[in-house]
């Protein structure tokens, strides 16, 4: 079974994908992300490497740390909330060999006055670093469900249905779109889409079982010439989804709902 999770950062931005099959799961970040990575299952926790697969039945989840500060997480549809994940990380981290105790030395060579300052700035730092990475894991977990719900739950479905697009990363991605495999029956000229930047577009709806939901559409120019136009449901931003090649242009319909465009002559 093939599906993808989506890496993001600490504040919830998108950074890439996570593509499992077969019980074997490869890393793909789209921007830099320093440190480490490590896979996790409900009984393991394995390192993983970007682009190298790695093996691990029934994988669920992803962090990536730069020492005490993570960098970056992702987590299978109906896996435990991140923060079981941290814990779990500082735990493995809690476990590890300790370093040779070091030459204990007298209490009764240390002012007492010195010794009472330490404790209070340990515990002062303590309290900040416990602090900060609460704070730090509130403000991802609250904005990976804040307004961008929506945006994230459209992402995803472009992920888990990336099938027919993520071979096409070194081809043509669109070809794939359009199999003239109708999911539903539309009266002709019954679809308005764009009417106002493709006036007279005529619009069919393209669904399927191995399909990317889209609009396919065909506009005739007032110089004559005619547009082939796909149009696939997305979210504004710098650019499309990695799976979206040659989609270059994003637009708003009348009711709000956002489109990426590609758009190739006829003829």
């Amino acid at each position: 079974m093939l599906c993808y999770w989506i890496l993001r950062l600490p504040g919830g931005a998108p950074a890439g994908l996570v593509r499992v099959q077969n019980d074997r799961v490869l890393l793909k970040p789209t921007v830099s992300i320093p440190g480490t990575f490590t896979l996790f299952s409900a009984a393991s926790a394995v390192p993983i490497l970007p682009e190298t697969e790695t093996p691990l039945p029934r994988a669920e989840a992803l962090i990536g740390m730069d020492g005490d500060r993570m960098t970056c997480y992702a987590s299978a549809e109906g896996a435990a909330p991140i923060a079981s994940y941290r814990k779990r990380m500082s735990q493995l981290c809690t476990n590890k060999e300790p370093e040779p105790a070091k030459e204990a030395v007298s209490e009764q060579a240390i002012p007492k006055i010195a010794h009472v300052e330490t404790e209070k700035a340990e515990s002062v730092a303590d309290t900040a670093e416990s602090e900060d990475d609460i704070s730090q894991f509130n403000t991802m977990y609250m904005d990976s469900i804040s307004d961008s719900a929506r945006e994230t739950q459209a992402f995803s479905l472009l992920l888990q249905r990336a099938n027919a697009f993520y071979a096409a990363y070194e081809g043509d991605p669109a070809e794939d779109l359009v199999h003239n495999k109708d999911s539903k029956t539309e009266e002709q000229g019954g679809i308005e889409l764009f009417s106002q930047e493709f006036p007279g577009a005529r619009w069919r709806y393209v669904d399927g079982s191995d399909i990317l939901p889209h609009y396919e559409g065909t506009w005739r120019q007032p110089n004559g010439a005619t547009l082939h136009i796909l149009a696939v449901r997305g979210h504004a931003a710098p650019r499309p989804p990695r799976a979206l090649l040659g989609f270059t242009r994003f637009l708003r319909d009348r009711d709000g709902t956002g489109y990426w465009l590609r758009m190739t002559p006829l003829g």
